[in-house]
């Protein structure tokens, strides 16, 4: 009898001590288990964080990209910077000339690079000489001109160095040329670098002296065609 209950006794302790290490073992698991998925999840943060930092460092650079690709603007084929423009709409903008004819010699150019004038919608169109008109008070507030020079020249043919439209503004003051005319000549050879300039042709245009008026007759035939 003593013996039976010995051996119950020793089962029963045996049974406790298992029990006890199985729930040490469960518990050290669990606790193992937390420490090693709070550490991934610390892992994974702080991964995620640098993708983050990574992908607002990359978002910032395209944006500053953006934001310089946003200021300069073309002309034909030249870059233009945007410390080189002075007034900008969203049709058009107007920028300083690299060669001057004269001083306050400035651009009006269409934001779209379209060759001629019929090319623009009219949209774009009204835009171009409305900018032009606030370009010209600008320009007269800053150089007390009395008078200008808008020149367009609307396609090769008419001595375009640019293949976009772009018009021409230059301050003028009475008796500034000795020959008023010589302006034209000038802007007929303008181009934007002086290899462009001399590949250009002149035109010739007879003297005033070789001239005649036409008939009433002659300019009436004109008129009727158009």
């Amino acid at each position: 009898m003593k013996c039976g209950v010995l051996l119950l006794s020793l089962l029963f302790t045996s049974f406790i001590d298992i029990e006890a290490f199985t729930s040490r073992t469960q518990k050290q698991a669990t606790r193992s288990h937390s420490e090693s998925a709070a550490k991934a999840s610390s892992n994974t943060i702080q991964y995620t964080n640098k993708c983050s930092d990574s992908e607002t460092s990359s978002q910032s650079e395209e944006g500053n990209n953006n934001m310089t690709a946003a200021d300069t603007m073309l002309f034909g084929r030249f870059k233009i910077l945007a410390s080189q423009i002075f007034h900008k709409t969203e049709h058009s903008f107007a920028l300083v000339n690299l060669r001057p004819l004269v001083p306050g010699h400035v651009l009006v150019v269409s934001n779209r690079i379209a060759p001629l004038l019929d090319d623009l919608h009219d949209h774009e169109y009204d835009d171009l000489w409305k900018t032009v008109r606030k370009v010209q008070r600008a320009l007269k507030a800053k150089y007390n001109c009395d008078a200008f020079n808008v020149a367009v020249q609307d396609g090769e043919g008419a001595g375009q160095s640019v293949p976009h439209v772009h018009i021409h503004i230059l301050p003028r003051y009475r008796g500034d040329l000795e020959r008023n005319d010589d302006i034209y000549d000038q802007l007929e050879m303008w181009a934007p670098r002086e290899e462009d300039s001399q590949k250009k042709k002149r035109l010739e245009v007879p003297d005033d002296s070789e001239r005649r008026d036409r008939t009433l007759d002659e300019m009436a035939e004109e008129a009727s065609i158009y």
